[in-house]
């Protein structure tokens, strides 16, 4: 039975690039008074006049797999999907073996024509409840948590990010997966991993 649940599950890492990617190119902005500018292109975006000095971004694909904090999360998850897993499969045993033992009784002739079709009713009905009712249910609880998960990972990279720039001051840090090209040096992908990386082990268990 677990392939019934987690083949709905969406890869963790892809869901999280595309909500990233879904909210903005730009991950913060501060107003740029300087008219030095050069021409900086991004996907799907009208050119962007800035200052070089002013320009960071940030690889997100690259801070979700080495955050800490996701993987803790993620771990949680987890368990929580092969809980349900267990459960849901434990019922599907349980009404397999009532089956089996109703249609050895009816093969022998054990049950009245009303016993049968009373017993046989009610296994119909314990099937439809599992496999439509619940089991449902079960795909749409875990992804709404899973939705939830990837909401408190991006919420927690951007307020860092902004947090951040708070003192580094750049008119513009772009998520790198709405970038066409890119200069190395504006990659500050690293230092954001480290501090989130910091940040998290810090207010752990706070």
């Amino acid at each position: 039975m677990k392939k019934i649940i987690t083949i709905l599950w969406i890869p963790k890492l892809l869901a999280m690039t595309l909500l990233l990617a879904s909210c903005g190119n730009a991950v913060t902005t501060t107003e740029n008074k300087s008219d030095d500018t050069q021409q900086v292109v991004t996907a799907g975006q009208e050119t962007v006049a800035t200052k070089t000095s002013d320009i960071a971004y940030i690889r997100v694909d690259s801070i979700v797999q080495r955050y800490d904090y996701y993987h803790d999360l993620l771990r949680e998850f987890e368990l929580k999907v092969k809980k349900k897993e267990q459960d849901f499969k434990s019922k599907m045993d349980a009404l397999e073996a009532d089956i089996k033992a109703f249609k050895e009784k009816f093969d022998k002739m054990l049950l009245t024509q009303s016993e049968s079709e009373e017993q046989g009713e009610r296994l119909k009905q314990r099937n439809d409840e599992l496999m439509n009712v619940e089991r449902p249910k079960i795909m749409q609880e875990l992804g709404e948590e899973e939705a939830v998960m990837n909401r408190k990972v991006v919420d927690a990279i951007y307020r860092y990010v902004e947090k951040y720039n708070v003192e580094k001051k750049y008119s513009l840090i772009l998520n790198a997966a709405t970038v066409i090209t890119g200069n190395p040096a504006l990659d500050i992908t690293s230092e954001i991993l480290k501090g989130l990386n910091q940040e998290y082990i810090a207010n752990k268990g706070k």
